[in-house]
């Protein structure tokens, strides 16, 4: 066997040593005994969490149980976790003596009737504090745009904070939201407001039916013309109606079961629509006489031509606020394609609109005719993407116009 020289000893020998000094300090540390953390205290992190914990605790008693009329809290009664539902829904106060719901509720429409199957204003509901307290109070006015009910509070009613409104405008995606609820009925069978934490990831408007697909009868889509704030804290059954607030605890939406189908996350009517429309709600004002949108622009399309153009624009209207001109090509509303000149007032959602549509055969039984909404209305208040072209240089620019109120209405 060659021998080996001094030289290619060490050689051999120095990354053994290196590798053992490397396995002694690792031993060395292995062996430590001292907690993580305990020598290096979190004493921002522990403010924070006690900050967190605070805010859910001072703004618990704003939120309410709604339902109809009184639930069985039996097992029997097939809500909670077991049963994946929930009996009641949620509501937040305002103003001393008002509860603000989710129109569209679960719960709440298991009580209509014939065509409508949302609460009548007068109707009375059954409403519980945080606490247990259980009292009454009488739907005072609904806005199908907003998709929101309003609640009279009956005399007698526990004194119950009530919570602020922000400004949703100034809503920055990335910021933080929180939400309290009903969630699975755990006011009611746990006597607990549940408490969610998240953040805010996006801000815009639904599909319009039968957009994406106009020869399909059952394509997707969603009437709901108001915007939605996107939210990934958890909302479920019992949830709807209930707050979503930012680190002020100032409402900044309203949860709501609508979503946009591949998102997956949770949605929330913005609090600047719901405050627009709350004073008329609060007099009693019928949901047909409530305060109209006001975009302030016309359009026209020219004999044989597929295109869209602005022909007018009215002086002080939201649409000169946002920058709109005549004579500008309309290409996309919401970056969605407008199918022809006919759905553009659909996209838009100015009004209610009802349309007959064919649906079923197939798989999907007996094929019969329907009337379906395609717009329930547009907020006040709504932010709506317009996509323009110059006819001149075909240049494209996106113009964000937010909805006004009709002067008249005022």
């Amino acid at each position: 066997m060659p021998s080996l020289s001094k030289r290619n000893l060490a050689a051999l020998l120095l990354p053994a040593l290196l590798l053992a000094g490397t396995v002694a300090v690792v031993s060395s540390q292995s062996v430590s005994t001292t907690p993580a953390g305990a020598q290096q205290a979190v004493p921002t992190l522990k403010a924070l969490q006690a900050e967190r914990v605070a805010l859910a605790k001072a703004l618990t008693p704003s939120v309410v149980a709604i339902a109809p009329k009184r639930p069985s809290f039996s097992p029997d009664g097939q809500s909670g976790m077991a049963a994946g539902s929930a009996n009641a829904c949620s509501g937040f106060v305002v103003d001393g003596q008002y509860v603000i719901t989710d129109l569209e509720a679960g719960p709440l429409m298991q009580d209509g009737t014939g065509n409508d199957l949302y609460m009548k204003t007068g109707a009375s509901v059954w409403m519980m504090a945080h606490d247990g307290t259980e009292f009454s109070g009488k739907v005072i006015g609904r806005d199908k745009r907003n998709l929101m009910m309003l609640i009279q509070m009956d005399p007698g009613h526990p004194p119950l904070p009530s919570l602020r409104f922000a400004d949703s405008d100034k809503v920055a995606m990335g910021s933080t939201a929180m939400a309290l609820g009903n969630t699975l009925d755990s006011m009611l069978v746990d006597r607990v407001t549940s408490f969610s934490y998240g953040t805010v990831s996006g801000f815009y408007r639904f599909e319009p039916v039968d957009v994406m697909t106009p020869g399909d009868e059952n394509s997707a889509g969603d009437p709901y013309k108001g915007n939605v704030l996107e939210v990934d804290v958890a909302i479920h059954n019992g949830d709807h109606g209930g707050p979503i607030f930012n680190l002020d605890g100032e409402v900044i939406g309203m949860m709501c079961g609508h979503f946009m189908a591949g998102r997956h996350l949770g949605c929330a009517v913005p609090s600047n629509q719901l405050r627009a429309v709350l004073p008329q709600l609060k007099k009693g004002v019928p949901e047909g006489e409530l305060s109209q949108a006001w975009i302030g622009f016309g359009v026209r399309k020219p004999e044989n031509d597929k295109r869209i153009f602005i022909n007018r624009v009215d002086a002080g209207s939201p649409a000169e606020k946002a920058g709109l001109k005549v004579g500008l090509e309309l290409v996309r509303v919401d970056n969605y394609r407008i199918p022809n000149f006919d759905r553009l007032g659909e996209m838009l959602g100015t009004k209610p609109i009802v349309r007959k549509r064919r649906i079923g055969g197939g798989m999907f039984g007996r094929e019969r005719e329907v009337e379906m909404p395609v717009s329930h209305g547009l907020p006040v208040g709504t932010h709506i993407q317009l996509t323009v072209r110059d006819p001149d240089t075909g240049k494209e620019r996106t113009i964000n116009l937010i909805v006004g109120e009709k002067a008249e209405d005022f």
